[in-house]
């Protein structure tokens, strides 16, 4: 870990638009300066043994973790933050097994007790999600560290928050959309979330039942490659997909997903006039 800012890594990892949720990520240095200084704070870290409980198949690629906190509740984290799991996983190159650090934004919200989530996209050069795709079970027990991470939200911020993901890259914004429905805050939510098809987008159902029960919260899915069944939107986000949130000069941005569309988002955002430090961002 070189720097400050967490993204997803390049073998893992709602309007609706783009996101990293279960994907392993990278830390790298933010965009923008708003961020608490103290969000990684040492004594808020800890290492622990969490036993798996519930693992689900979100999309073809992507599966979700629950870890049961046991006695490590209360577990206090920010929504947005991650952990980092180690394990020892075969190393084809190596033709042995050794020693594997991946982190994974947590996609739990802070208010859920007992528990904390992850979800992890498995890719065929990745060691340690496909390690987690293929062997972990349920009843096992895996060595998590955390929380760590500054791709937060934080309560009072400001009151409108417009969430870009990519992909996997849905993990961190869906404990931010949980955490401010869930404790009734004044804030108004708009995801954008992009995937290559409708297959790709994990908790979909989920993410569309909450925006049809709450009137501050909307979601905007595309797909970038149109195909037999989809009736959505198709195609990149574009400054139409912002709707109104573009007005409000106090908006914060969050980018989630791969590196061009970083550029492209946050190149639009700031010709619009946002503030450089309004601007967050993630790359997986």
């Amino acid at each position: 870990m070189i720097s400050d800012r967490i993204g997803v890594g390049r073998h893992q990892g709602i309007i609706f638009g783009i996101a990293v949720a279960s994907a392993e990520i990278r830390l790298h240095r933010p965009w923008g300066s708003g961020y608490d200084e103290f969000t990684m704070a040492a004594r808020d870290q800890r290492v622990m043994e969490l036993v798996v409980t519930e693992i689900r198949q979100e999309t073809p690629e992507i599966k979700s973790f629950r870890f049961d906190l046991g006695s490590e509740t209360p577990f206090s984290f920010r929504p947005g933050q991650f952990i980092i799991i180690t394990a020892e996983v075969w190393n084809p190159r190596r033709n042995r097994t050794g020693p594997a650090n991946r982190a994974f934004s947590i996609s739990s919200s802070p208010t859920d007790e007992g528990f904390i989530e992850i979800a992890a996209k498995r890719y065929p050069h990745g060691r340690l999600t496909t390690w987690l795709h293929d062997t972990v079970k349920t009843g096992d027990s895996l060595k998590i560290k955390g929380p760590e991470g500054k791709f937060v939200f934080t309560d009072g911020e400001s009151d409108s928050i417009v969430l870009i993901a990519g992909g996997i890259g849905i993990a961190p914004y869906r404990s931010m959309i949980r955490y401010i429905l869930e404790k009734k805050l004044p804030v108004k939510i708009r995801l954008l979330y992009s995937a290559r098809t409708a297959s790709g987008f994990a908790y979909r159902e989920e993410l569309e039942r909450l925006a049809e029960r709450h009137a501050g919260f909307s979601c905007l899915l595309t797909v970038t490659r149109e195909h037999e069944g989809w009736t959505g939107r198709v195609g990149r986000l574009d400054e139409a997909a912002f709707g109104e949130s573009l007005e409000n000069p106090k908006a914060l941005y969050y980018l989630c997903g791969p590196d061009e569309m970083i550029r492209e988002i946050r190149k639009l955002l700031l010709d619009r006039g946002a503030a450089p430090e309004a601007v967050r961002s993630e790359r997986w």
